[in-house]
């Protein structure tokens, strides 16, 4: 196991149903099979309940799993051995990436209940992505779906010629949806990452799924829309009983000190 405490930074060995340090830190590891490694509880942070069973709700339609396909795939080309996802959700692209030790960071509890009772392949843990307890230079893959990029966290933690997979909206993502709701639909900005590595690649993948008003419900739940509505539009799926949307992501690989 390559974690660390998060408080005095030594390495963790997992004893029974905890983990402790050389130092006598303790930290639980949840029923569901997360451990929590935040020092800070003061309230919950990530998805909340609502958000989290509908997310998991959506991607279990099969809207998305052309995206969780190639992301499976590159980590198959890669060869890697060890892979962190910060911002890993439910773990539902977690769950199909492919190498020997795999490990999951998300603050939202609820999700990583789920991600860790449906998916034993992955180490899935309560941390901030911006201070991962993970040893220095650990990771040979780094992914990080539709979240911040934790630039210097990425940097210490992957080792030379490793891999950093960002994969955010496309322009045109969910664009017929927006199109319903708003009165004028903006396509989305991709932008490269500020990271301290070589850009290596870009891929841009594009599919379409029909989605009845449930789907359409979760969908809009899931995604910073439901912050961000008015009522007038947010009421606006309610007229809506079918629509045909196109999902389209651009993923961007990064590579560290490339020879």
């Amino acid at each position: 196991m390559r974690l660390i405490c998060p408080i005095c930074k030594k390495p963790l060995q997992t004893k029974d149903k905890e983990a402790l340090c050389i130092n006598n830190h303790h930290f639980d590891y949840a029923r569901s099979g997360y451990l929590n490694l935040m020092i800070s509880q003061k309230k919950n942070h990530g998805d909340n309940t609502d958000m989290s069973k509908a997310r998991i709700s959506f991607l279990n339609t099969g809207a998305y799993a052309f995206l969780r396909e190639e992301l499976s795939a590159l980590t198959k080309q890669y060869g890697s051995s060890c892979i962190a996802d910060l911002g890993c959700g439910n773990g539902y692209y977690t769950s199909a990436l492919v190498a020997e030790e795999k490990y999951g960071f998300d603050l939202s509890k609820d999700a990583l209940k789920y991600a860790a009772k449906h998916d034993p392949s992955t180490n899935y843990i309560v941390s901030s992505i911006f201070n991962v307890p993970l040893t220095d230079h650990c990771a040979d893959t780094i992914l990080t779906c539709f979240a911040p990029t934790a630039s210097s966290e990425i940097d210490r933690l992957l080792v030379d010629n490793g891999y950093f997979i960002y994969v955010s909206p496309g322009p045109l993502h969910l664009m017929e949806f927006k199109e319903a709701l708003y009165d004028k639909a903006y396509q989305n900005i991709v932008k490269r990452q500020d990271v301290p590595l070589h850009f290596a690649d870009q891929i841009e993948i594009e599919n379409r799924f029909h989605a009845d008003q449930e789907t359409l419900k979760n969908l809009f739940m899931m995604t910073p829309y439901a912050f961000h509505t008015g009522i007038d539009d947010v009421k606006k799926l309610d007229q809506i009983q079918h629509l045909d949307v196109t999902a389209q992501f651009v993923i961007q690989i990064y590579q560290k000190n490339k020879e």
